[in-house]
């Protein structure tokens, strides 16, 4: 009301009055100007909570319009709100080793608990959904199992060559907990390999995600926590951690059978830090133990190490 008031008395207002009263023909140009200004009062008489712009470092970001998506629209659905970047870490060459070799990959999500459950698990494997539902995701999983050498802690021992492994998998829960199974087992490896690695493998996990403090971009820190055990069955275990009476005397470690049950358990922490709405620093840190007959294998007791470590920090860029 205050607006209008204020309106009326202006110098716009006395003019288009009396241009109206003599049907002068400067009365268009006032008409423009009062419709001009009558909007301008409305939109200033408009409630301060509905002008409230929130800033997104729009130096950065590729969509400032505030919004609550706030994604552009030519960003592929599969890559909205997910990260793509590089990350380089460490793991152990092969399951016990105790040798800790470079690694290189792409980035990953740990914003909610079913996105962390794949780059935080134990048992690693390319997972594709079947089934993507609020809380619950099924699909087929599938992997490359690398060579394994005799050298290291193997040396004497037989060398495994690369199978291709395929299975199942399952997780069900809600954005800050879920629980999940995925089980693996050799599918494929050419015939002119003599001992190709074998056996199947189950992994029984659960994942847990809560949002921190807000830094850059009015971005929460994310936190992932994840926690798995790992089943093999006889031709996995004894293939792997079991030694042969041929490899006893090559090796000259004690002969040792290496029946199915818990191969290990890990647990795993990943870290999402964002310095802007769409640029962040990410890392994972994770540790592995073998159990059981995996970890009392004569090899791991007297060369490896029956704790694995394995970690990874990088920088991405989120859509």
């Amino acid at each position: 009301m205050n607006s209008f008031n204020a309106l009326q008395n202006s110098i716009f207002f006395r003019f288009c009055r009396r241009a109206l009263v003599s049907r002068a023909p400067s009365k268009l140009v006032c008409g423009g100007a009062f419709v001009g200004l009558a909007a301008l009062a409305m939109a200033l008489s408009t409630p301060a909570s509905a002008q409230t712009v929130t800033l997104r470092d729009p130096a950065f970001d590729l969509n400032p319009v505030p919004s609550n998506d706030n994604t552009a629209p030519w960003v592929p659905g599969f890559l909205r709100g997910r990260p793509l970047g590089l990350v380089v870490g460490i793991q152990p060459s092969f399951e016990g080793s105790g040798d800790l070799i470079p690694t290189y990959g792409l980035a990953s999500d740990y914003s909610n608990a079913f996105s962390a459950r794949s780059p935080l698990q134990t048992m690693g494997s390319i997972d594709i959904p079947l089934l993507d539902m609020p809380m619950l995701k099924m699909g087929i999983a599938g992997n490359l199992l690398p060579e394994i050498k005799a050298e290291g802690p193997r040396e004497g021992l037989d060398r495994l060559l690369p199978s291709i492994t395929a299975g199942a998998w399952g997780s069900a829960g809600v954005e800050t907990l879920s629980v999940d199974v995925k089980v693996l087992g050799q599918v494929w490896a050419p015939e002119l390999f003599e001992n190709p690695r074998e056996g199947y493998e189950a992994q029984f996990g659960m994942t847990f995600y809560t949002p921190l403090d807000r830094l850059g971009g009015g971005r929460n820190v994310d936190l992932a926590v994840r926690a798995d055990v790992t089943m093999a069955d006889d031709a996995y275990m004894n293939q792997h951690f079991g030694i042969s009476a041929s490899e006893t005397a090559a090796s000259g470690l004690d002969a040792f059978t290496a029946s199915a049950g818990l191969k290990s358990m890990g647990v795993g922490a990943g870290l999402v830090l964002p310095l802007s709405r769409n640029f962040e620093l990410q890392g994972k840190v994770g540790v592995t133990q073998l159990l059981q007959d995996a970890a009392a294998s004569p090899w791991v007791v007297e060369r490896g190490e029956s704790t694995d470590l394995n970690g990874n920090i990088g920088f991405a860029f989120r859509f």
